[in-house]
């Protein structure tokens, strides 16, 4: 059978499935949130909905780790509490330590459509961040603080100056032109907050790669030796892809009036599975980051998935010429199977390569790719149907993705900066797909319709790039289950 009618013991399940990235434990993932290095430990928390591989209500999964690579599975921080100011979710948040306490702040959620209430609740967690408990004063802030809102007021984002701490929180507005708008609060102690109006909306004349959309989401706000940057989730309700793409504006804040002013824009990735993004400053300073890698299945074969929804891995970000540029952190070389490398050495640029296999969770880097002229990767699947071709142009300025599937062809591309550096990561891990050039990422999705492994089967390079350009099998992201941490736990107790 093929189309919507295969059925699930037809579909190529296992070889959709990442290994490499983080997903929940079953069922639906999305947002990532409140990422936190403490005490020597990376710890990442995620929307999930345990019940199904679809979006419900979520919880809040945890995962942690020393290395960016192995991570451990820990028990749900949070869940929502039928008869609380969360009983219809506990949505999107960060995690900060407040006076030495790991202090959650996400939105509670309850109601739906016109009636729904999105408000800011609080969480203080245990030492070790694996237990965690409501704060009896729930909700902080209960609610959109004017009529002329959309309701939307959601994703609070803090961060501390010698005034005291600030909030921000997605929003937007109603009326014929509907926009997004970021909205600030102010405490002197993280716990009672004072509305201070509108810390962002698009000036008039502003645009961004993809548009600004109606509604904005997940704020971020990074400072990079004193310029500041603001990540913003774009929402456009109606369409057929709502959750469209993650927009970075830079600019200046103004420490007085707490408004931030823009002068630049740009795609913090440029393909189309990513989604709300969320930041953290590790103990070294780098700026790290993880998004959610959205699935791009009809519901007829998605309720099929054991797992839906992956985490990307962790990309280190840095700003140059108001550009912010994203690289794989160094650790991720941890991924590589050891002692397992393949140049692809006798790949020509007049035909097929000699039987290259890439594994369904692979690694393929090169240096130098597009320095001497115009570069060309392309795999194809085995099944005959699913390839990649990744192209730069340097002189154009341009990085492409170039996806065939059943579904049909996509490209995508990137604005390069002027003076790219020519190194190129690929992770293919199952349907997951991303890739690094020159600063920039591109984020998708591809489902082979069998299993087996890609191949390289040409590359249209410069002469020499057959000895700079390297395959490397993926190990899984190691993950304990909650269980086996409870027992860890006990252990130690």
């Amino acid at each position: 059978m093929t189309g919507s009618r295969r059925t699930r013991s037809t579909l190529p399940l296992a070889t959709w499935e990442p290994r490499s990235h983080i997903t929940a434990e079953r069922n639906w993932l999305n947002d990532p949130n409140g990422p936190i290095h403490w005490n020597g430990r990376y710890h990442l928390f995620f929307q999930e909905n345990p019940a199904a591989p679809v979006w419900g209500p979520p919880h809040w999964g945890h995962v942690s780790s020393t290395d960016l690579v192995t991570w451990r599975r820990h028990p749900r921080a949070l869940s929502p509490d039928p008869h609380g100011p969360d009983a219809d979710g506990c949505w999107s948040g960060c995690v900060r330590d407040i006076d030495g306490v790991p202090t959650a702040y996400y939105t509670g959620v309850t109601g739906d459509g016109d009636a729904r209430v999105e408000s800011v609740c609080r969480a203080t967690g245990s030492p070790d961040l694996t237990n965690w408990t409501k704060d009896p004063g729930n909700p902080l802030v209960p609610g959109a603080p004017t009529a002329n809102g959309t309701g939307y007021h959601r994703d609070p984002y803090l961060w501390r100056d010698t005034k005291g701490w600030h909030l921000l929180l997605g929003s937007g507005t109603r009326g014929e032109e509907p926009h997004g708008t970021v909205l600030v609060y102010h405490s002197p102690d993280a716990t009672r907050w004072t509305y201070g109006g509108v810390f962002f909306a698009p000036p008039a004349g502003l645009d961004a790669p993809g548009g600004l959309g109606q509604h904005w989401e997940c704020p971020q706000l990074l400072e990079f030796d004193g310029t500041w940057a603001l990540i913003l989730s774009i929402q456009k309700p109606g369409t057929d892809r709502p959750l469209s793409h993650v927009v970075y504006v830079v600019g200046d804040l103004d420490p007085v009036t707490y408004r931030f002013h823009p002068r630049a824009t740009g795609l913090l990735d440029s393909g189309d599975a990513f989604y709300a993004p969320a930041v953290t400053t590790d103990l070294s300073g780098r700026t790290l980051l993880w998004g959610w890698a959205q699935e791009d299945l009809p519901p007829e074969r998605q309720q099929h998935l054991h797992k839906a929804g992956a985490l990307t891995l962790p990309r280190q970000l840095t700003l140059s010429d108001d550009r912010i540029e994203s690289r794989p952190p160094r650790e991720l070389s941890g991924l590589r199977k050891p002692n397992v490398t393949e140049s692809a050495d006798g790949a020509s640029a007049s035909g097929p390569h000699p039987a290259r296999p890439v594994p369904a969770q692979a690694e393929i880097s090169a240096t130098g790719l597009g320095t001497r002229g115009p570069a060309r990767l392309h795999l194809a699947h085995t099944d005959s149907v699913t390839s990649l071709t990744l192209s730069v142009d340097p002189d154009r300025r341009s990085f492409r993705l170039r996806t065939r599937q059943g579904s049909g062809t996509r490209q995508y591309e990137a604005l390069l900066p002027h003076r790219a550096d020519g190194d190129l990561v690929l992770y293919v891990d199952g349907s997951l797909i991303e890739a690094y050039y020159g600063g920039t990422a591109i984020t998708t999705r591809c489902y082979p319709q069998s299993t087996g492994p890609w191949r390289i089967s040409r590359s249209a390079l410069d002469p020499d790039m057959s000895r700079e350009l390297f395959i490397r099998p993926l190990q899984d992201a190691v993950i304990t289950s909650p269980d086996e941490c409870e027992g860890q736990a006990a252990d130690m107790t």
